[in-house]
């Protein structure tokens, strides 16, 4: 019977390194409930708001919402993304992100608030 060989003995010279390459998110607001609205603070930007039934019916796949600032204008759209996974927003010509499981977990009332992260290219 053979010895049985490692990876190493397989692979002469192969060596596994791994780069940390800058992360394309980074994290700039944060979403709240506040009765029956969302409302999305963005650090430097203001805050911007989303009726709750609205995010659900993004978070549902069933259609793109509005994001209004606090005097009713139009500021954005949110949208899911193409994998289901994140919650897109692109407010005021910037591109922010949430993850999809979280948002779920505070509309459930069982966290009080998610992280909003700004899309860096």
């Amino acid at each position: 019977m053979e010895p049985k060989r490692s990876r190493s003995d397989l692979m002469p010279g192969f060596g596994v390194t791994s780069e940390r390459s800058s992360h394309p998110l980074e994290k700039v607001g944060r979403f709240r409930i506040e009765g029956e609205l969302v409302v999305i603070y963005l650090e430097g930007v203001g805050s911007f708001l989303v009726k709750k039934v609205q995010v659900v019916s993004v978070v549902l796949g069933l259609c793109d919402e509005i994001i209004r600032d606090r005097v009713e204008g139009e500021v954005g759209v949110m949208s899911l993304s193409d994998s289901g996974r994140g919650l897109r927003k692109g407010i005021l010509g910037e591109q922010y992100v949430g993850l999809v499981q979280r948002v779920k977990r505070v509309l459930e009332g069982k966290e009080g608030k998610w992280a909003v992260f700004g899309v860096t290219e």
